[in-house]
């Protein structure tokens, strides 16, 4: 089951509020404990000199008017039914010449509360626990012992924790409604956030305000906002892509309308033959466009290139000129490979497959008859990869080069060739997403030069 933040900082909360009032309370009780045994154990040890110097006191009448111990008992044994209750609590004996039991109070056993020895002891009287004091006189002739229950002890210890404990726990309740509303208060930047989200229209992906947003949020809006970007970033380029597709293939769909009704209507036999020729190459270019159309589609960054790895650019030099052969050959075209062949790059091989496919079908394309085409893979020093693509067609005039690279763009020289003029958009494109410099010059050959130039920082190189 999914716990909301406000739940989960609620028990965090009061899990920890808990634990720090637990500890705080053990250590108090802990520390309550030892101050009262040392405040009653001071007490044991005052009254145990208080009722030395009385038993000497005493001691001292009996000598000159032999009456120890009779006013002293009469007066404890009357006052001791009107007492307060913890004195059933207290008990004490005075001890003279060594093993005589001079005094005693009516709670205390006729043997010894403790040993002889002088100082504190823990004894057991009648089921209970004790603390005993003894005490005696310089030359040892009267001892007195002075006892106190445990239960005294414990019991104020007792009090103390629950008068602490128990304010604490009966303000926990209102302490967790104190925190649930701070709580909520403080997510309100995050609800308000969620609220303005929910309220978009799909299109809109304006960036979200940085304004009023918490320092541990704003991460979070600011990958939004780069989400948002790229999402309009690439709604753009489909609608610039769907609008352009529609109005390259508006043109060749209209002229294979007019070539199928000229074919259709011409009743000389001729003239039809010449209309359905027209309509198969018309059919032809039609074609190429589109698949250069789902070509360029294809090239999205979070799937064409997510396969990379080492790619041979040799191997794959001559796999691709094996694929455009027969082309050359129909138009007497010299397709060749440069012998002095080496390089490999880092990549993702359909990827490279399709810039190195449509730069040789250009070349053979806008070719005149009888021509040349070369490719060339070599690493000039530290210099990178480069792989080139030079025919001994018209070329591209300097000023029009950089148009050259956008898409359906078709320079004045070839307008008569029939092209979709993707193909060079689409090289660039990969070239680009493989971090390549493609570059547009002369060829030696008299024609166009297409360099594709890979970075020699390539680990796989």
């Amino acid at each position: 089951m999914t716990r909301s933040i406000r739940q989960r900082l609620l028990l965090t909360l009061l899990l920890i509020v808990i634990v720090s009032w637990g500890v705080t309370a053990l250590s108090g009780y802990y520390e309550a404990h030892h101050e009262i045994e040392e405040l009653f154990d001071a007490q044991l040890a005052q009254s145990a000199r208080v009722l030395l110097a009385m038993s000497s006191h005493e001691l001292e009448e009996e000598r000159l008017f032999g009456q120890f111990g009779n006013n002293v008992i009469s007066a404890y044994e009357a006052e001791i039914t009107t007492g307060h209750e913890y004195e059933r609590k207290l008990a004490f004996q005075v001890w003279t010449e060594g093993s005589k039991l001079a005094l005693r109070s009516d709670n205390a056993p006729t043997s010894p509360l403790a040993g002889a020895a002088n100082g504190f002891s823990d004894r057991s009287l009648n089921q209970q626990r004790w603390r005993v004091y003894s005490l005696s006189n310089p030359d040892g002739t009267i001892r007195v012992q002075v006892a106190q229950s445990l239960e005294i002890r414990n019991e104020l210890v007792e009090a103390i924790v629950q008068r602490l404990l128990i304010p604490i726990l009966l303000s926990l309740p209102l302490l967790a409604v104190l925190i649930w509303f701070g709580i909520a208060r403080a997510l309100r930047p995050l609800l308000d956030l969620a609220r303005d989200v929910a309220r978009r229209d799909p299109e809109q992906l304006q960036p979200l305000p940085l304004e009023n947003i918490p320092t541990e949020s704003r991460p979070l809006v600011e990958s939004l906002n780069q989400l948002f970007h790229r999402l309009e970033t690439a709604f753009e380029n489909e609608r610039r892509f769907t609008a352009d597709a529609a109005h390259e293939l508006r043109t060749p769909l209209a002229a294979l309308k007019v070539q199928a009704q000229v074919a259709q209507g011409s009743a000389d036999e001729t003239a039809r033959r010449h209309a359905l020729r027209q309509l198969v190459q018309g059919v032809d270019r039609a074609t190429h466009l589109v698949q250069q159309l789902l070509t360029l589609a294809r090239l999205d960054p979070d799937t064409a290139y997510a396969d990379k790895g080492k790619v041979d650019l040799c191997a794959l030099a001559r796999d691709i000129l094996g694929e455009a052969a027969q082309a050359a050959r129909e138009k007497n075209i010299d397709l060749s490979l440069a012998p002095e062949c080496q390089g490999s790059v880092h990549g993702n091989h359909d990827a490279l497959s399709i810039l190195l496919r449509n730069l040789v079908e250009n070349a053979i394309r806008y070719t005149p008859e009888g021509g040349t085409v070369e490719v060339r893979v070599q690493a000039p020093g530290d210099q990178g990869i480069e792989l080139i693509v030079a025919d001994s067609g018209p070329g591209i005039p300097a000023e029009e080069r950089a148009q050259a690279m956008e898409r359906f763009y078709r320079g004045r020289a070839v307008q008569q060739i029939p092209g979709s003029g993707l193909g060079l958009s689409i090289a660039q494109r990969v070239a680009q997403h493989h971090k390549a410099n493609l570059t547009l010059g002369d060829s030696i050959l008299g024609g166009l030069e297409v360099k594709v130039t890979f970075p020699s920082t390539s680990p796989h190189q």
